[in-house]
């Protein structure tokens, strides 16, 4: 039995139990308007049903953002990828590290290092 079955049971019983026309009038707007909020919110969850399959369906097609590169000293474009990490030649006892970088610039290409502290 739904909840509109349940409430048109309860006033056919509360006409039948001697309540009188006002209380019955009172209990019948009531259900019409819990009616009307009832299916204001049935629009509303479908509503957000299908946003939610949206964004889902967003989320699994998304990409990952590629980070940029370090700057290459040469041709300045953020397009330095890290090759190889050594030990600093001089430092290397306060942590101090080498980056040798290759530019992924096709018009530049050219290898470089990078100080890097800890």
């Amino acid at each position: 039995m739904s909840a509109m079955d349940t409430a048109k049971e309860i006033i056919r019983l509360g006409s039948t139990a001697g309540l009188s026309k006002d209380v019955i009038d009172l209990m019948e707007k009531k259900l019409a308007l819990l009616t009307s909020e009832n299916a204001e919110l049935k629009t509303k969850v479908s509503a957000f049903e299908i946003e939610v399959r949206q964004l889902r369906r967003q989320l699994e097609d998304s990409q990952p953002v590629a980070q940029p590169g370090e700057p290459c000293p040469y041709c300045r474009r953020a397009t330095g990828q890290l090759v190889e990490l050594k030990q600093h030649p001089v430092f290397f006892m306060q942590g101090w590290k080498v980056g040798h970088y290759k530019c992924s610039n096709p018009q530049c290409g050219k290898t470089y290092e990078h100080d890097l502290e800890r």
